[in-house]
């Protein structure tokens, strides 16, 4: 990558940050004891997937040391949800072909990347932002700077990091959302059967209409460039 111009960064002073808002307890943890859903970047950086209040999102946050060893997690960082997340990988290599240009990069019109140099070491810089009435941006702090080693090491996890997404989007959180539905319905169950079968029925319509709507829509999203251009395909 080519050295972008030095930048003047003012960190926010580091703070603790909750991720388990429901039981008041600080997401503290050992380095040689990292908790699931958890990634290693490097330094004192992590990736995190939580689903507080409900809602799937993915963490790029510093942590620092406590005085009895724990790591704990510190206001620098960011949060994005799924869809800005897998809008984010995707784009990986024109990020760093940006980067390579000079250039910076917007994600979702939510999401800016740049890269800087701060006492001669090179970071990417992740800072989330909000459009204004007016259409001017409001950009929020703190941010997520990585250095490079470790914007190589989030590159090369994206995978694990996305199929852990998924799966607490399509594990705890639809059922937690599921059963405040049939709650709804079902106010005085006469049993936890009558829950777990209404459940079960709702699970399977869901999956049924999941399914018809890839099968009718999967196509669209692997039209080929013959098939664009009229192409005859060969046998």
């Amino acid at each position: 990558m080519k050295r972008a111009t030095p930048l003047i960064f003012s960190n926010p002073r580091a703070k603790r940050v909750c991720f388990n808002k429901d039981n008041g307890k600080v997401s503290s943890f050992k380095p040689d004891a990292v908790p699931e859903n958890h990634f290693h970047l490097g330094g004192h950086n992590y990736a995190i997937i939580s689903d507080f209040a409900d809602v799937a999102r993915i963490h790029l946050r510093r942590y620092k040391l406590d005085a009895t060893g724990s790591l704990l997690p510190t206001y620098d960082g960011i949060s994005v949800t799924p869809s800005v997340w897998l809008a984010l990988i995707r784009q990986f290599a024109a990020i760093d072909q940006a980067f390579d240009d000079g250039k910076v990069i917007v994600i979702k019109d939510c999401l800016m990347l740049s890269l800087t140099v701060i006492e001669n070491v090179t970071y990417i810089i992740c800072q989330r932002y909000f459009q204004r009435k007016d259409f001017s941006r409001k950009f929020l702090t703190p941010v997520s700077m990585l250095k490079e080693t470790e914007w190589k090491v989030l590159k090369d996890i994206q995978k694990q990091i996305t199929s852990k997404t998924v799966s607490i989007m399509f594990g705890r959180v639809f059922l937690k959302l599921l059963r405040k539905e049939v709650a709804k319905h079902i106010p005085f169950p006469k049993s936890d059967y009558d829950c777990i079968d209404a459940e079960i029925v709702l699970t399977t319509s869901m999956v049924e209409l999941l399914c018809n709507h890839i099968q009718e829509n999967i196509s669209s999203l692997f039209i080929c460039y013959g098939c664009l251009e009229g192409y005859e395909n060969i046998n």
